[in-house]
């Protein structure tokens, strides 16, 4: 085998649909919509796995992974914040294979969600209230 960059393509990946539907009414084809928190959790192992790939050798042959940004409900002023922060939630998981679930990962991204915005000017999705960043240890949504 060689170096292998996955971009898996299944109901996990990191579509960013699950928004309204553009004729009718209910949900689009891409529903539900998948959180950060789903993508990080994107374990490319599991994949390689479910395909009969069960060598730990072979899996170390991925070098990265890679995901789509379908637009049909996405343009110039929204794209953005849809693949942010969800490519970053990926990009860990992809590149330092973490054996701990998107909590621990939380404040890894929130500070890198910002460091963003602040020297790139990249203004993704909040990962979580700006009050529960600014009060670690009292805020609820910390002690899930």
């Amino acid at each position: 085998y060689n170096q292998l960059v996955l971009g898996i393509s299944s109901g996990i990946n990191a579509e960013y649909g699950g928004f309204g539907a553009w004729v009718g009414e209910g949900n689009n084809w891409c529903s539900p919509y998948k959180g950060w928190q789903k993508i990080y959790m994107n374990d490319p192992k599991k994949y390689l796995k479910a395909q009969g790939v069960t060598d730990p050798a072979k899996h170390k042959l991925i070098v990265g992974g890679e995901t789509a940004m379908w637009t049909e409900q996405a343009g110039d002023r929204n794209a953005l914040t849809k693949i942010f922060p969800r490519s970053y939630a990926l990009a860990e998981r992809y590149w330092s294979d973490p054996s701990t679930g998107w909590f621990e990962a939380e404040p890894r991204l929130v500070y890198f969600n910002s460091v963003m915005e602040k020297q790139r000017g990249i203004y993704g999705n909040s990962l979580k209230p700006e009050w529960c960043v600014q009060s670690q240890g009292i805020c609820k949504l910390n002690n899930l």
